[in-house]
């Protein structure tokens, strides 16, 4: 039986053993130095999907009136939305232009990791978000964004919207 890679190392790409705090303190060190795996950086901010993509589209009435517009404005910043997904995040601050946010999604025993870094974000009265996109390494390469809406009538609609195709395999 061949060994084990050591805690927190990548055991294939993508792929790491350990606690999950290592792997997205790893994962989170690496996302700095690596690139985008695609090439239409910030195409989400105006919907666009660009050729050979397919679109990520979803959203829900989640509530009515400016608290509950603020309050998920704020969850969608503070990655609250990933973590109530089951995700495990590690960022290096709120959803903000560049900031870097490592991911991982436990697969007993191993984990998935990934990194993606924020592309553009949006701070208006009646719309709240961002949006980041993918780095090499990611399975999947593309751009999610993630809004808060506050429309006319006072309901509150969150949004996820974007673009992916399969990413890169190589990490750094």
């Amino acid at each position: 039986m061949a060994a084990l890679p050591r805690s927190g190392r990548p055991l294939l790409p993508g792929l790491a053993l350990g606690p999950i705090e290592r792997v997205l303190r790893r994962e989170l060190e690496q996302a700095s130095a690596r690139e985008f795996n695609y090439a239409q950086v910030g195409a989400s901010r105006d919907e666009t999907v660009p050729r050979g993509y397919d679109a990520v589209t979803e959203s829900a009435i989640v509530g009515a009136g400016m608290a509950q517009f603020s309050l998920l404005a704020e969850g969608i910043r503070g990655w609250e939305i990933q973590r109530r997904s089951g995700l495990h995040v590690l960022a290096d601050g709120p959803a903000r232009n560049g900031a870097n946010v490592a991911i991982v999604k436990r697969l007993a025993p191993v984990a998935v990791a990934l990194s993606c870094r924020v592309v553009w974000t949006i701070e208006e009265s009646q719309r709240n978000g961002f949006g980041y996109g993918s780095l090499t390494g990611h399975p999947e390469a593309g751009e999610e964004a993630f809004v808060a809406e506050l429309e006319p009538d006072g309901a509150v609609r969150f949004r996820v919207y974007g673009f992916t195709s399969a990413g890169t395999v190589a990490t750094a």
